[in-house]
């Protein structure tokens, strides 16, 4: 990666902080206008004084400006305060609940791996024959049910009826948790399968019929060389973009996820925190989401520079 390549990338860090300050200014001023957090830890018939006292232990009677610095700084070092609810520093309470949300996300992006991208590219390159009709069919179906209704669909026929997977939980850590990862992985997993389907197949029939892959082909490449490293490397870049969105529709499809099979992760935690109006667990939970789908952002943008040319060229253009 050249200097240009870097000065591009760099470019792309800045505006990531600043849309970073700009989003997190937006969650700090909405948590705060959604309800006195006071009144959840007060009786029905506290005091005014009552009010003041438990408002300065929170640090919401401090300037709005004060409390959004303090904020900020916390979140640069990973300082969330304590749960309003809880009574306990927010990084304990979420720290286990995140590993266990980013273990089920990862295992359905290793299920949509394995799947997505090889029905795809076979779907595009057996156009109009059985497994293309096979993968569109999934697809629409994929993207047309509804996680939660999968979810408990899932629950009633291999948990009650069959018996073959546990309802919920996460398991003890033991060799046969594998079986509680099953339903929700698949249910998880099912609108980036189809949505990935859908975007790869359509977007390496249109690479299909560039000019260099007949240049290609006419080289006498095979056809496997042809397909696997010059059509799918140049389809990727509307892969990629999709991929680094998902990221952030991960976090709220897996709440869907989490509640449906009681998975122990961020997610559920997250809607208790709402209906609590606990707010420093809410800017915790959204800002560390704000992070990943940047950092996503940015890794995509690195990723272009190496599998688009094109990108290359506009990052020397602006040089």
């Amino acid at each position: 990666m050249g200097g240009p390549a870097i000065r591009y990338i760099g470019g792309r860090l800045v505006q990531a902080l600043v849309t970073y300050v700009l989003f997190m200014a937006a969650l700090f001023v909405a948590t705060r206008a959604s309800g006195d957090p006071a009144a959840l830890i007060l009786p029905a018939d506290a005091t005014p004084e009552m009010f003041a006292a438990a408002r300065h232990s929170i640090g919401t009677d401090r300037p709005y400006i004060e409390q959004f610095l303090i904020f900020l700084r916390g979140m640069a070092t990973f300082d969330f305060g304590r749960s309003i609810v809880y009574r306990e520093p927010v990084v304990d309470l979420i720290g286990p609940r995140l590993l266990a949300s980013f273990k089920l996300q990862l295992a359905s992006l290793a299920l949509v791996v394995v799947t997505a991208f090889p029905l795809g590219v076979l779907a595009a390159t057996h156009r109009g024959k059985a497994v293309d009709h096979v993968a569109r069919f999934a697809a629409a179906l994929g993207q047309a049910a509804p996680s939660f209704w999968v979810g408990l669909a899932l629950v009633a026929l291999f948990s009650v009826k069959l018996g073959w997977f546990p309802a919920g939980g996460m398991g003890d850590g033991g060799l046969a948790d594998w079986r509680f990862f099953v339903l929700p992985t698949v249910t998880g997993s099912l609108f980036l399968f189809a949505s990935l389907v859908r975007l790869l197949r359509s977007s390496m029939l249109e690479t299909l019929n560039a000019d260099f892959v007949t240049l290609a082909r006419a080289k006498g490449a095979p056809e496997w060389r042809v397909v696997w490293l010059h059509v799918l490397r140049n389809a990727l870049s509307p892969v990629m973009t999709f991929m680094a969105i998902w990221i952030g529709a991960a976090a709220s499809g897996s709440v869907v996820v989490e509640v449906v099979f009681d998975w122990p992760g961020v997610g559920a935690m997250f809607v208790d925190a709402i209906g609590s109006h606990d707010f420093p667990v809410i800017q915790a939970v959204v800002g560390l989401v704000a992070v990943a789908v940047l950092a996503a952002n940015l890794i995509v943008d690195a990723l272009y520079t190496v599998v688009d040319p094109r990108v290359r060229l506009v990052a020397e253009a602006h040089a």
